[in-house]
């Protein structure tokens, strides 16, 4: 729920201009100037000029199809809750030009309407206030997730890449859940507009509240693929853009762009300067924003095929297809760049002498800290990978590698436990280090515990002597029946 007080004020101080705005264009006369409107509430929270631009030019489109035409007596007569779904189906049918009685994929409705999000959506909107959301979160449902977690708004499941009637409802059910959060605040469908686009994302930070600009040390790489032509590729250095890619992707990690058009090559290396994420109407799903692109000497498909090490790999020998999100192991990714004579950060690795032993932190986070997590009682929901804890003025971020039972109401984070990653420590400085790194997590969210966590050993502090002395720690190889026992009592669900 939102603090009324504070809801009250920003109305207060022209927040009742926006929601006037809104109502004005979406209840009465749909105008030209809503154009301008909602390009300069997006870029509040939006970094692709692209995105803006596009939806810009959506808007004056639907203001063409319309001519500033009065809705007052040509709304929808009132939609059957139970038929929702067949209704928003129907005018879809009609807009896109269908005939009800053709055999229609979903994936055939599901496409252009998500090309066309805003518009569709705010179509729906001029029509049915009360029922329909108008969506300006285009490649940011990243932004209205941390409005949901914030806000306490309960969205639906997301369904699964593949279920494309799921994604394609799943506006539906959204519009829905955004509404039952407007009737427990006793607003207008036009002050909801409002707390979604212009309150909420100021709240939150804005851009800072997903984009990192103080990235942390990479601890993966990633291939994704584009063309010259891509409308989201730039080779400006402050480029950000959004690019499908794995959302196991964390902030600061290695992303290397291969061009499957005109050249078939390597042709630049990024990073990645966001979590990453889902988004059920980005078409790929599965996505990251990206920045700082380094230019390298272009490393062609012929070359990595006759490579010794880069034509061993898998996507190598599917030619590359299917690559967005492939990742790439530390000694492959280092060995391309320096095939293309490229300065771009490597990746911190160390030979292994057996397969007991992990090369990378990931490795230790996939191999030791998720198995042991499971042990202990916890599953994939219970804890949550680099949680975003914003320090200062949005201008500063701690990112721990995970929090353990995280609760998030309004701008407050608590948890009941931290871990902090480690590929290896051997060196009492360096469990000092990490200690003292996992101890500013921990104080930050009111932690009961925090642990370090290398491919050695476990080490668990407390909170009753400020995470000072061991409260536990156990070598990896003996965390067996006793020991285990004893750091399930302490730490596990």
């Amino acid at each position: 729920m939102i603090n009324q007080y504070v809801w009250k004020l920003y109305l207060e101080s022209g927040g009742n201009e926006v929601v006037k705005a809104f109502e004005q264009n979406l209840a009465h006369r749909f105008t030209k100037k809503y154009s301008e409107f909602i390009g300069g509430l997006r870029q509040k929270y939006t970094v692709s000029k692209w995105i803006i631009d596009n939806e810009f030019d959506q808007m004056i489109q639907l203001y063409e199809f319309y001519k500033e035409k009065n809705f007052t007596n040509n709304k929808f007569s009132p939609i059957d809750e139970e038929d929702i779904y067949n209704f928003f189906i129907s005018f879809l049918i009609y807009m896109l030009g269908f005939e009800e009685n053709e055999n229609i994929e979903m994936v055939d409705l599901f496409s252009p309407f998500i090309d066309y999000l805003a518009s569709f959506s705010t179509e729906l909107t001029l029509h049915a206030p009360d029922v329909f959301v108008p969506y300006y979160f285009s490649l940011n449902y990243n932004v209205l997730k941390i409005i949901a977690d914030t806000f306490d708004i309960t969205l639906p499941e997301l369904p699964v890449k593949a279920d494309y009637e799921g994604r394609l409802f799943y506006y539906v059910d959204l519009c829905r859940a955004l509404h039952e959060f407007k009737r427990d605040n006793g607003w207008s469908s036009f002050e909801l507009f409002a707390f979604l686009y212009d309150f909420a994302p100021a709240y939150i930070g804005g851009t800072s509240s997903y984009i990192i600009s103080d990235l942390p040390d990479p601890s993966g790489a990633y291939f994704i693929g584009g063309s010259k032509d891509d409308p989201f590729l730039s080779e400006s250095e402050d480029a950000i853009t959004i690019w499908q890619c794995s959302p196991e992707t964390k902030a600061g990690d290695m992303i290397v762009m291969y061009l499957c058009s005109p050249v078939s090559a390597v042709d630049s290396v990024w990073r990645s300067c966001s979590l990453g994420f889902i988004d059920p109407f980005f078409y790929y799903y599965r996505c990251t924003y990206i920045c700082s692109p380094v230019k390298m000497k272009q490393v062609g498909i012929k070359l990595m095929r006759s490579d010794k090490i880069i034509g061993s790999m898998p996507i190598v020998k599917k030619n590359m297809q299917g690559l967005n999100g492939v990742e790439l192991k530390p000694s492959e990714y280092n060995h391309l760049l320096e095939l293309g004579k490229c300065d771009a950060m490597r990746l911190e690795y160390s030979s292994v002498n057996s397969d007991k032993e992990y090369s990378t932190e990931k490795e230790v986070e996939d191999n030791v800290i998720k198995p042991l997590l499971k042990k202990i009682g916890y599953d994939q929901t219970d804890y949550v990978q680099q949680l975003y804890l914003e320090i200062g003025n949005h201008n500063h971020a701690l990112i721990p590698d995970f929090v353990l039972l995280p609760e998030i109401k309004g701008n407050n984070r608590s948890a009941f436990a931290v871990l902090e990653a480690k590929r290896s420590i051997t060196k009492s400085k360096d469990l000092t280090a990490a200690k003292s790194q996992v101890r500013s997590y921990a104080k930050l969210l009111g932690a009961k515990y925090a642990a370090v966590v290398s491919q050695e050993k476990v080490w668990v502090f407390s909170s009753v002597d400020d995470y000072s002395d061991e409260l536990f720690s156990c070598a990896i190889m003996e965390l067996t029946k006793d020991n285990l026992y004893e750091l399930k009592k302490i730490i596990g669900k």
